[in-house]
């Protein structure tokens, strides 16, 4: 009884903060061209970024717009799992509730109060941060159609990335009906996502029933959530590589602030770099303090058979960006 009081206690809070929040923003002026996306898979540290990122004067941030159960207008608008839109498509339902949200006019059912400093970035800022890990795979479409400030795309190594999904949970997906949980996909639903995408081949698809471990499913949705992003000519974002950033933070942030003339903001999320995230957790905390560590943790959490099998994924999709080492190999990135 007292467990059931404590959770009808809790979401009576979110409610009430969903309602200050809704207040608060409808009495901004959000300028959809100053707003900033975030963008990368589950686990890529698109949490960590959004912090840095928060260095950014006058910015608040939206987090995770097509989470279901946070924004229940995007199943509204159609968005559904990790969707693929081809980047000429024309899709006005989906187009008007982005501009809603980067413009500030949708707000989330679990208000990111978390802490004072949130709430007066709530409360004082006019400018959006917009974060998401389901958003990768519609990237090129998005930016196509919709004039926001600029976009970052953050892409980590998939062993690094499959290790953590597997400790956490959090894949990125969840079921349809509330509340929503997280869930692991299954091979069946990913090569479904995957049919719907015109680039990849019969021959691909063939290889990927095959699969059947978890760290294989998981890899193809890295594969599928960061080869679409990678593989655009021009793109009209910058990618970061998590590693690099991890390794040379400093001229990273500068580049990366530089980019939207903000280079003074840079100095202030210089000192954020050794923080963990909130989304990080246990032991992992400590091991943000070694650089090192922090990158090859996923070794000693994975098998040498579950490295392989995420490997081989990779080998299925001629993804010659990552191998067993704890870099990307920089010079296979053309663009």
């Amino acid at each position: 009884m007292s467990n059931q009081k404590k959770d009808i206690s809790s979401k009576q809070i979110l409610t009430l903060l969903y309602h200050i929040d809704k207040f608060i923003s409808k009495r901004k002026n959000f300028d959809i061209k100053d707003t900033v996306l975030l963008a990368g898979s589950p686990r890529s540290g698109t949490t960590w970024l959004m912090e840095l990122f928060e260095s950014l004067p006058e910015y608040t941030y939206l987090y995770e717009p097509l989470q279901p159960q946070w924004f229940p207008n995007a199943v509204n608008a159609g968005f559904q799992g990790r969707m693929y839109v081809p980047k000429e498509k024309n899709w006005d339902e989906g187009q008007k509730y982005l501009e809603k949200i980067f413009s500030g006019k949708l707000v989330s059912r679990r208000p990111p109060y978390d802490n004072i400093n949130s709430i007066m970035h709530r409360l004082l800022y006019k400018k959006l941060i917009v974060k998401s890990v389901r958003i990768t795979r519609i990237l090129p479409w998005l930016l196509h159609h919709i004039k926001i400030r600029d976009a970052f795309f953050i892409v980590r190594h998939p062993c690094a990335v499959i290790s953590s999904q597997i400790k956490t949970g959090f894949t990125g997906y969840s079921h349809i009906i509330p509340p929503f949980n997280n869930r692991n996909p299954t091979i069946n639903e990913i090569v479904s996502e995957a049919k719907k995408i015109d680039f990849i081949h019969d021959k691909t698809l063939n290889k990927l029933k095959k699969l059947n471990k978890i760290e294989e499913v998981l890899a193809v949705t890295w594969c599928i959530d960061n080869m679409i992003p990678l593989n655009e000519k021009k793109p009209k974002w910058s990618t970061i590589f998590y590693e690099k950033l991890v390794l040379e933070g400093e001229a990273e942030l500068k580049s990366l602030f530089n980019r939207i003339g903000e280079e003074n903001a840079y100095k202030t999320a210089v000192t954020k770099l050794k923080e963990p995230s909130v989304v990080t957790y246990g032991n992992d905390r400590k091991l943000i303090k070694s650089t090192d560590m922090q990158l090859s943790k996923w070794k000693k959490s994975l098998s040498e058979k579950q490295i392989d099998r995420i490997l081989n994924v990779l080998s299925i999709f001629d993804f010659n960006l990552y191998s067993e080492e704890i870099e990307p190999i920089y010079e296979n990135y053309q663009y």
